[in-house]
């Protein structure tokens, strides 16, 4: 049971099948060991800079709404956003400060590729369009927030930061492409989002000079050299949740029970967690495989009532059928004593989905805040997360990419600002590179749960969720914070 989430995405891979995708499994299997079914990033929003298809990083792009086709001129993006910065904003880390003013000697003008004494231009090669419009749109909206944020502070040694976003198409072609195309034109890659990631990562890997900064999903972008990821993935899983839910009723964790979806993202995803459960003195009575376009589980329900199952695990599937097996559990009157769901159940759609009811009592964890609100006032990232989401995407809804995008541009900033203090505000990629090999702890202000960018070292801390009264509440942690109270699972290790 890792703590940065269970599966995910099972629809996605399933359409991505029925499509002709060719996603390789480890692309596939990361984001589904990391992945929650999102809010629902939706297109890209009224106001924000239109995505490129085509490879190109002029500015000017128009607007797309939601599940428009992009228009093919290229983002310019994140352009000095207009007033204050939000009151709970940026207290630590990358965000205003000695690095967003124009030094007094000057910035050194045009220092690197994208590089103007004026602005410094990024690229984000996202999904935004094919078989499922607006997939990672929060990608986009969540890095462009962040970077209109930072421009209202002065942007980074007086150059305002822009951003070229492209849409691969659900294709690894374009995805390679396009970042080929970026190369020449943008300094870094900042909060990219793409199952075809391997594909780009060819690229990036043979440029090992060129900073990328998002949340490598396949394999081989894991291993370049010059990838830096918010929350780095290993194979494996966070022990704490684990060792809570078998604090919490010792019992019960020998009498355990799973159901996971039949992609092959989430039977990968489930090899992991079941080991470091096992680990842990987990014994499991009941597990099945059902095809993702089952709705009716009360067979399950009656075969896991009948072997005397305590423990129900789902965290190897997406957040309908999570819905659909809790309203089956409650219409059988079937209450496991702990029922523990991954962060793909942390979607507005679970509880109307489900009903209040079916889920009482039952348990989330999370390896990130409550980014959907819940901890808006506790938290000063998310407020500021939240506010500059709205501010520059308001038709946008938060989900877990938008924050990767958000962590992944505020990561990309603290190295910028470092770059620049230690040479004079000179903008050079060979300084942001310097930078990133530096940052061994980030968590984004307390958005997410801490991680390893330089040592590409998974997070450890998580938070518990229980859903009470229909809401989803903080249990057992520290408000608006993390309980970090565990070692790390390596499966195979």
């Amino acid at each position: 049971m890792r703590s940065r989430t269970a599966a995910v995405l099972v629809g996605v891979a399933l359409m991505a099948a029925a499509c002709g995708a060719r996603a390789n499994r480890s692309q596939v299997s990361a984001a589904a060991r990391l992945y929650g079914g999102g809010a629902g990033g939706g297109g890209l929003a009224p106001g924000q800079a239109g995505a490129d298809s085509g490879g190109g990083a002029g500015g000017g792009g128009g607007a797309l709404s939601p599940g428009q086709a992009p228009a093919g001129a290229g983002s310019g993006g994140a352009g000095a956003a207009t007033g204050a910065a939000a009151s709970a904003g940026g207290a630590a880390g990358a965000g205003g400060g000695p690095g967003s003013t124009l030094p007094p000697g000057g910035n050194g003008g045009a220092t690197d590729v994208g590089v103007t004494g004026n602005s410094v231009t990024v690229a984000n090669i996202s999904i935004l369009t094919g078989p499922v419009p607006g997939l990672f749109a929060g990608a986009v909206n969540g890095t462009d927030a962040f970077l209109q944020y930072q421009n209202s502070l002065g942007g980074v040694f007086g150059r305002q930061l822009k951003l070229a976003a492209a849409d691969d198409q659900f294709d690894c072609g374009q995805n390679k492409a396009l970042t080929e195309s970026y190369l020449p034109k943008a300094f870094a890659f900042v909060g990219s989002f793409s199952l075809f990631d391997n594909c780009g990562a060819q690229v990036i890997s043979a440029n090992p000079g060129v900073p990328d900064v998002h949340n490598a999903l396949a394999l081989d972008a894991q291993k370049e050299p010059n990838n830096f990821s918010s929350q780095p993935i290993r194979q494996g899983s966070a022990l704490g949740p684990i060792d809570y839910f078998k604090a919490q009723s010792p019992g019960a964790v020998t009498a355990a029970a799973s159901l996971i979806g039949d992609v092959q993202s989430a039977k990968d995803a489930w090899v992991g967690e079941r080991a470091a459960m096992v680990h842990e003195g987990y014994q499991f009575s009941y597990e099945r495989i059902y095809e993702p376009t089952e709705t009716d589980f009360t067979a399950d329900v009656v075969q896991m009532r009948a072997k005397g199952v305590k423990l129900l695990i789902l965290i190897a599937a997406d957040v309908k059928s999570i819905a659909r097996i809790e309203s089956a559990a409650a219409q059988q009157n079937f209450h496991p004593q702990i029922t523990a769901l991954g962060a793909s159940a942390y979607d507005p759609q679970l509880i109307p989905l489900a009903g209040a009811q079916s889920l009482e009592g039952v348990y989330l964890y999370l390896p990130s805040a409550l980014y959907l609100g819940e901890d808006r006032g506790t938290n000063k990232e998310v407020d500021l997360f939240l506010t500059w989401l709205k501010r520059t995407h308001p038709n946008a809804n938060a989900d877990l990419f938008t924050a990767y995008g958000w962590a992944s541009a505020r990561l990309f900033v603290e190295a910028l600002q470092a770059a620049g203090q230690a040479n004079g505000g000179k903008a050079t990629r060979a300084g942001v590179l310097a930078a990133l090999k530096n940052i061994h702890k980030f968590d984004s202000n307390g958005l997410l749960a801490s991680g390893d960018p330089a040592g590409k070292g998974p997070p450890t801390c998580y938070v518990i969720i229980k859903i009470q009264g229909g809401k989803f509440v903080r249990v057992d942690d520290p408000p608006g914070g993390f309980r970090c109270d565990g070692t790390y699972f390596l499966a195979g290790g």
